[in-house]
């Protein structure tokens, strides 16, 4: 019943909007009551101004067998039981991150120049993000957000309620509400960054129709979202490539600096770390990672030579 109310308030909301809509849309100019999900997402984008170049290139371009999947990892990840965190550091992720210094280490002394943070926690940021871009994500960043763009269209809602009843025992009232305010939450922002996305092509700093980076449309090294790259991304020399790593180093000190931190100010790292990512155990493990490094107390458990290089850790 939930669902049959959801369509009819969507079918009057577009006969409505139908009427608006002029002759002049091209192969486009159809009600919203008669679109499929991927038309009533460009007709939003059009809606906010965006070129019929840019939306011919996201519909020939859109991957759209990996819909089911970034909705269900967009939308219902709260449905999933996450296990405790394991506090400790491993010596080989140390490891790792304390040769991305070493390697990086004249840039590095470049950025704590003009930042106040340190290099130890952009290094671990980075390593924790995408491993130095090894993890940087598969997914085409421009179908992504079209994806999610297309979580209030009725059919694709309905979906997500019926895959959220699968994962959970206790499908509520207030769980299909909490979806239901997420899809339009989620769509809404997805359009946002489609238009950011939009800019970043035509100026020519990344090319929509091949770039590549997580369920959510994050890409590079530091997994910037379109509108972050506007934002914050800064180039050591060049326009920014958050796919090199001097370029990703400079873009997270400046994010970091803008969004708050402040040297010796625990309470503004974390502050500016949350920002980045909203998981407190994303914040600690990167400021214990940190610590970790700079510590000579700290360095001696993980750099100890042990014969089983496992159980060394911070």
């Amino acid at each position: 019943m939930q669902g049959c109310w959801i369509f009819l308030v969507f079918l009057f909301t577009a006969c409505a909007a139908s009427s608006s809509v002029g002759n002049s849309t091209g192969s486009f100019d159809r009600s919203l009551a008669s679109r499929g999900p991927v038309d009533f997402a460009l007709e939003k984008l059009r809606q906010k101004g965006a070129s019929e170049s840019f939306l011919t290139l996201l519909e020939r371009t859109y991957e759209s067998e990996d819909r089911s999947k970034v909705l269900e990892l967009n939308l219902l990840g709260f449905l999933k039981t996450r296990p405790d965190p394991d506090n400790r550091i491993p010596g080989w992720e140390l490891e790792r991150v304390d040769g991305f210094l070493k390697k990086n280490k004249k840039v590095f002394t470049e950025v704590e120049k003009s930042f106040p943070v340190p290099k130890e926690v952009i290094a671990s940021l980075l390593w924790v993000e995408t491993k130095y871009g090894r993890d940087a994500g598969t997914y085409h960043v421009g179908s992504a957000f079209l994806s999610i763009a297309q979580a209030d269209f009725p059919t694709i809602l309905e979906q997500s309620m019926e895959t959220a009843k699968l994962m959970t025992k206790e499908y509520t009232p207030e769980v299909e509400a909490r979806i239901i305010s997420r899809s339009k939450s989620k769509a809404d922002w997805a359009v946002n960054e489609l238009m950011a996305l939009e800019e970043v092509h035509e100026n020519g700093f990344k090319d929509a129709e091949s770039l590549r980076g997580s369920f959510s449309g994050a890409f590079g090294m530091a997994q910037f979202l379109p509108s972050s790259y506007l934002s914050w991304a800064k180039g050591r020399k060049r326009q920014p490539n958050l796919f090199q790593a001097d370029d990703s180093i400079y873009s997270v000190a400046n994010y970091l600096s803008v969004n708050g931190w402040k040297k010796k100010d625990r309470t503004s790292h974390e502050a500016a770390l949350f920002h980045y990512n909203r998981d407190r155990n994303y914040v600690n493990r990167i400021l214990k990672m940190s610590d970790c490094l700079k510590s000579p107390k700290l360095r001696a458990k993980w750099q100890k030579k042990r014969k089983v290089a496992a159980v060394r850790a911070c």
